[in-house]
């Protein structure tokens, strides 16, 4: 027993299997950390969004005084959030107008002793309290209407709702981890020699795994204690890769989620004026067929597609006053509808995902020889979104009535777009589009691409 603790074998298996618990804990450790940011910061992120689009759907209640549009709005968030334990809408005095707790509503909203987690740079705060014998994350998002704060909107979800994604991670992780460890301990000792090639394969590996670079597996044909260690280690790999594949896809269902919200918000602001009703939509049908008739890949028509429904979403900041006028607007009212390119994009510069839309947004009103708005931008200094956007928001302009003016034939809009050829719209754009009004295309396929 004396030699075989003096061998070289032992010595070999045994400062072997402590590098191998040394790496196994430390990358579990590692990844735990990385895995816990990415959870709190899902957490904050999805909070937020829930929050601002609460915030920007009830702006217009708050300054209409529209109470039970707001009421609806928090009991809607309470339902539908498992882990949201209230939502409070408050004026700027900071009076309740609507409260998930209908008991509370009137009240002034009583600031709770509070840690400060993070603050954002539109206003909004991010803290840590309690509630009753809960600990809640409460997101305070400011509702603005034309730069000012009207009021805010108050959400707070369970910490344990944290705290039990973390929880599920970690028991996941030192699970599998002591089960590599404890066959690797197996292993390791009994086949040192052939110890140096296997471990050098998981040292790098878990590497990867830590620093996120991980793909592929750890390919060995052996069926002993190797093999098994190799085994559990692919299995551990694939737990942390399914986890961060889980938050991803979380992360691309609060992405969907807003996109929703979004094509809501354009629907409604389509639905203000009698009008406009189908704007958004008939836009986005003649700039897919334009998309179309330019071979655009798939998913680009669908980028396209998605950046049509955003593209007067700004509209939301306008007041009626100026979007339902009758009568023609005064040059400060213009201004004002004339901002409504940079609202929409900064309501998607909240998502970073749908940042790739706010081009189209923002420029769909430059004009092609660079007299239009918001950068004057001209001739192919406008993304090519933008530029079939502008077309396709002018035809639907022209051959929709408004209260000011009677719809335009086909043939006159027609006439209109290549009178405009040059100045206003991109000329081979504005051919293509043509080619498609005159063979009929815009009547007889509806099809869009998301449909």
């Amino acid at each position: 027993m004396y030699t075989v603790f003096r061998g070289i074998r032992f010595k070999l298996a045994f400062l072997t299997f402590i590098l191998v618990a040394l790496i196994t804990f430390a990358s579990s450790f590692v990844v735990t950390k990385i895995v816990n940011g990415v959870v709190l910061n899902e957490l904050y992120q999805r909070g937020y969004s829930i929050g601002k689009g609460a915030a920007t759907a009830a702006g217009y209640s708050l300054l209409s005084d529209d109470r039970l549009a707001l009421l609806n709005l928090a009991a809607k968030l309470k339902e539908f959030q498992d882990d949201v334990l209230f939502v409070s809408i408050v004026d700027h005095t900071g009076k309740i107008l609507a409260h998930s707790a209908f008991e509370e509503m009137g009240n002034a909203y009583a600031p709770r002793e509070r840690t400060l987690l993070q603050s954002l740079a539109d206003g909004s705060i991010v803290s840590e309290t309690t509630s009753g014998d809960k600990t809640v994350i409460e997101f305070e998002v400011p509702v603005l209407f034309a730069e000012k704060k009207v009021g805010a909107v108050h959400l707070g979800i369970d910490h344990a709702t944290l705290v039990n994604a973390q929880a599920r991670v970690q028991r996941n992780i030192l699970i599998v981890s002591l089960a590599m460890l404890l066959l690797g301990a197996i292993s390791i000792f009994m086949l040192s020699a052939f110890i140096t090639t296997p471990v050098k394969n998981l040292t790098d590996k878990v590497t990867q795994l830590a620093s996120g670079t991980y793909h592929g597996e750890i390919q060995s044909a052996s069926r002993d204690e190797i093999g098994v260690l190799t085994s559990n280690f692919n299995k551990m790999a694939r737990i942390i890769t399914e986890q961060r594949l889980h938050l991803e896809r979380y992360n691309k269902d609060l992405e969907v989620a807003y996109i929703a919200t979004i094509k809501l918000l354009a629907a409604a602001i389509d639905a203000r004026d009698p009008y406009t009703l189908g704007h958004s939509e008939r836009v986005t049908r003649f700039s897919v067929l334009i998309g179309e008739k330019m071979n655009l890949d798939p998913e680009e028509l669908r980028d396209l597609e998605t950046s049509c429904l955003f593209h007067d979403v700004g509209k939301i900041r306008t007041p009626d006053l100026i979007l339902l006028k009758d009568d023609s607007l005064t040059d400060e009212e213009f201004l004002q509808m004339k901002k409504h390119p940079e609202d929409g994009a900064g309501i998607l510069q909240i998502v970073e995902s749908l940042h790739k839309h706010i081009p189209a947004v923002l420029h769909h009103h430059e004009w092609y020889d660079g007299t239009g708005y918001p950068g004057g931008l001209k001739e192919d200094e406008i993304p090519i979104h933008a530029a079939i956007i502008t077309i396709a928001d002018a035809y639907d302009a022209l051959t929709s009535k408004r209260s000011y003016k009677e719809a335009k034939s086909k043939e006159k809009a027609i006439e209109e777009l290549k009178r405009c050829k040059g100045t206003q719209f991109h000329p081979y754009l504005t051919d293509l589009f043509i080619e498609i009004l005159e063979g009929s295309e815009a009547e007889h396929k509806h099809v869009l691409v998301n449909a």
